[in-house]
């Protein structure tokens, strides 16, 4: 989360590379066992996740890279998160009535490695902020919910926090707070499929 800025082997910028495209890439090598796996009464599910950090910053669809200008770290990783809720979205608009299904998790903040390259000394955590950590184990607990939850049998698309879906983000509220709430960019269809379709080109798959 938050690395100085680099490229994988592939050349994409490391956070989407990592957090989108290789898990997209992933996914495309498994549908096929997905959907040939699925039965009516238990339907494959995918799950995505993806955090409250999406609420940095959108798509850059003309600078996944950040080539155009300079590289920031946190504007990285909400694109990249940001891509994996709209990820979740499209599996389910594509694939949803074929009996394939994803859903997309913020699992909350935990104190984990994932933190490494953040200096704490540039982090303001408010109150409200830590009261919101979790244990590793509690963080897995709105996964675990959207992997065997029964209220999402043959149904997805969703952005869960909490182990509830997500309610759109209050007007006026701080994008880092602990608040809950999707940014208003979340749940574009027309955002959702350029990024499957340009997704697709960058690993070099056809659908």
């Amino acid at each position: 989360m938050a690395p100085p800025e680099g490229k994988t082997e592939d050349g994409f910028e490391t956070q989407f590379g990592t957090n989108h495209l290789g898990h997209f890439l992933l996914f495309q090598l498994l549908k096929p066992a997905l959907l040939a796996a699925t039965t009516p009464s238990f339907q494959s599910r995918v799950v995505s996740v993806a955090s409250m950090a999406h609420r940095g910053g959108g798509v850059r669809f003309d600078d996944f890279n950040f080539e155009k200008e300079a590289y920031d770290p946190w504007l990285a990783y909400g694109q990249s998160k940001t891509a994996t809720i709209y990820f979740a979205a499209e599996v389910e608009r594509r694939y949803g009535a074929k009996g394939l299904h994803a859903i997309a998790v913020h699992p909350g903040v935990i104190m984990t490695n994932l933190g490494q390259y953040i200096d704490p000394s540039q982090l303001e955590w408010s109150d409200e902020m830590k009261l919101d950590m979790k244990s590793p184990a509690q963080g897995a607990a709105t996964t675990t919910y959207a992997v065997l939850g029964k209220e999402w049998e043959g149904r997805g698309g969703k952005y869960l926090n909490n182990c509830v879906e997500e309610p759109p983000q209050r007007p006026g509220a701080d994008s880092m707070s602990a608040e809950p709430g999707y940014a208003p960019w979340i749940y574009d269809e027309e955002a959702e499929a350029r990024l499957w379709e340009e997704s697709n080109k960058l690993v070099g798959f056809e659908d």
